[in-house]
């Protein structure tokens, strides 16, 4: 009977701490959800510039380095311990939010985020492991060890970083990550060292995303070396794909039910290596799980966060980095082959993620960023906004913004 007891008090004191001071951020985001059904609203230039002025206070939070804050946590469980508001610097996703800061400072004209992305860089530059590879986890999060995963989300970076400025450390850094990411990679295209610690261990297929940075390293170097290596990750995200387009071996933790986002992941890594070394069995693959989500996506927008092997949805959730990431790969795959239908679930996506966007200063700490999950409460990213969920959500946004007003690409 102790247990139970204990089970109950606990949730009335969850409820309860909704409604603390320190909380006040989350039970007004939680309110704005409730006063409005979610809806599809037409994507705009407002909605980008929202998102990246707060990439920008997210790099200035996390303090002079140039790391940009994992995120913001607007409420944390009772007796968490969780640190509330902006967190600490995150190699990961600081590392592929650079080619993002770069499109945007060239499509608007913005001087201050190309500076942003250079300090990004150069910050890449400065905590590089000794192996060529890049720590999991929040940086100063323990313990530090190199991750494929997270090497190949901050090569996409350090290629583009080259690209902009021609400076020799960022093409040697990149060779070096090149390098660490050869040596775990396994003849099979699975990754069998360089595991993150913060998540379940063993080869993934969204790793195919990593091959797509060693895809661009041989083309950009003009070496032969590398994009064997991104083909055959490929070669193993593929023979995870069912014939009804779900992969297995593809999520952090929990593979029975992979997130949106991992899902995303998979399909933007399949995508780009299809285009990059002209395999069409990518590109097929893609199609095949994109025309199944098709299907999936309410008439508002909403699609679930996690889903079963059958393509039943496993949480009442959505996972808003995966929306937005999939209506990016909608996006491409539409610019690519033309498939009117694509450019409409993107525009049913993404719309939905604007919905839950908050920019009209009514929440001043959070205006412009993507939250984890709608609604708020949701298991991803709970209570949370995240670096990479706005990061994604503003490529896809200049993806759209492109493919309706082409003239702004370039700018």
């Amino acid at each position: 009977m102790l247990q139970p007891l204990k089970h109950v008090a606990r949730l009335v004191l969850e409820k309860a701490s909704a409604y603390h001071p320190l909380h006040r951020e989350a039970l007004d985001i939680s309110r704005l959800e409730s006063s409005v059904p979610p809806q599809v609203i037409t994507p705009t230039r407002r909605h980008l510039d929202e998102a990246i002025a707060w990439i920008k206070r997210a790099q200035e939070a996390a303090g002079h380095g140039g790391g940009v804050a994992w995120g913001y946590r607007a409420r944390a469980s009772v007796r968490s311990g969780a640190r509330l508001g902006w967190l600490g610097p995150y190699p990961e996703t600081t590392g592929y939010i650079i080619p993002t800061m770069l499109r945007y400072a060239r499509l608007a004209g913005d001087v201050g985020s190309a500076h942003a992305a250079r300090r990004m860089a150069e910050w890449e530059l400065r905590i590089q492991l000794a192996d060529g590879g890049f720590q999991g986890g929040i940086y100063g999060e323990l313990p530090v060890s190199s991750s494929t995963f997270v090497t190949g989300q901050v090569l996409f970076g350090l290629l583009d970083a080259y690209r902009e400025w021609r400076s020799t450390p960022y093409r040697n850094a990149a060779i070096r990550a090149g390098n660490f990411l050869l040596e775990c990679l396994h003849e099979s295209g699975r990754f069998i060292k360089g595991y993150s610690h913060f998540c379940a261990s063993g080869s993934k297929a969204y790793e195919v995303r990593t091959g797509l940075a060693l895809a661009e390293l041989g083309i950009m170097l003009g070496q032969e070396t590398y994009k064997p290596a991104a083909s055959r990750t490929a070669d193993y995200a593929l023979s995870c794909q069912q014939q009804n387009g779900w992969f297995s071996e593809n999520d952090l933790d929990e593979h029975h039910r992979p997130l949106t986002h991992t899902i995303g992941y998979v399909l933007e890594g399949l995508h780009g290596v299809g285009m990059l070394l002209n395999r069409s069995d990518c590109l097929d693959a893609v199609r095949r799980t994109l025309d199944m989500i098709t299907k999936l996506i309410h008439a508002d927008g909403f699609l679930a966060g996690r889903w079963r092997s059958d393509w039943s949805p496993a949480v009442d959730w959505a996972c808003l980095t995966g929306s937005a990431q999939i209506a990016g790969v909608y996006l491409r795959m539409h610019r690519d082959f033309g498939n009117a239908a694509y450019f409409e679930a993107a525009h049913r996506l993404l719309g939905f993620v604007c919905w839950t966007q908050e920019t009209k200063g009514r929440v001043p700490s959070l205006s412009g960023g993507i939250s984890g999950s709608y609604p708020f409460t949701g298991a991803y990213g709970q209570w949370c906004l995240l670096n990479w969920a706005t990061k994604f959500f503003a490529d896809s946004l200049m993806d759209y913004l492109v493919e309706v007003l082409p003239a702004t690409e370039g700018r």
